[in-house]
């Protein structure tokens, strides 16, 4: 039996953790370096949804079997067979491509942010009916970008987090 995963880019991983980590320590620092209320208020709203973005992408995984299709989220998992798919198609916003897969069940969206994205097309396209699959499917997703749009503002972010804190330490420290 023929099984292959997919999990979410690495280097999209990475720095998701790594803003995660420094969002948690802007918001230990505010609470034991005496921040005010707001300053606190503000990195919980900031903190809680990147944990959860994080550990989101961190347990997102498809895998793509002969029988069928399992897409694993955070505390939840979806499968359904290939003939259960009516439909598979895809939408191309600026360098970011979705492969958008119909169902019985409902609708199932794929990003372009999974390492292996074209290959995974290539498996789901290959094991679905013809008829299917809209026309523009391979060529719009082996087009798809390697993903940096998503990858470097969360650097530029990692980096003002980071002077932001060792701002903040030094303030205390002098």
């Amino acid at each position: 039996m023929s099984r292959s995963g997919y999990t979410i880019k690495r280097a999209l991983l990475v720095v998701l953790g790594l803003d995660t980590l420094l969002l948690f320590t802007l918001l230990l620092t505010a609470l034991l370096f005496g921040g005010d209320a707001a300053e606190r208020a503000v990195f919980t709203i900031f903190f809680v949804p990147a944990l959860f973005l994080f550990l989101e992408c961190f347990f997102r995984r498809i895998t793509v079997t002969e029988e069928g299709l399992t897409i694993r989220k955070f505390g939840r998992t979806k499968a359904f067979s290939w003939r259960e798919v009516t439909r598979v198609g895809c939408l191309a916003v600026h360098k970011k491509v979705y492969l958008l897969l119909t169902t019985v069940n409902g609708l199932f969206v794929v990003s372009s942010a999974f390492g292996g994205f074209a290959r995974l097309v290539e498996e789901i396209v290959d094991r679905v009916e013809p008829e299917k699959v809209e026309q523009d499917v391979r060529s719009r997703t082996a087009s798809a970008g390697a993903g940096v749009a998503v990858v470097v503002p969360a650097w530029i972010a990692a980096v003002f987090m980071l002077a932001m804190i060792l701002m903040k330490w030094y303030l205390f420290i002098v």
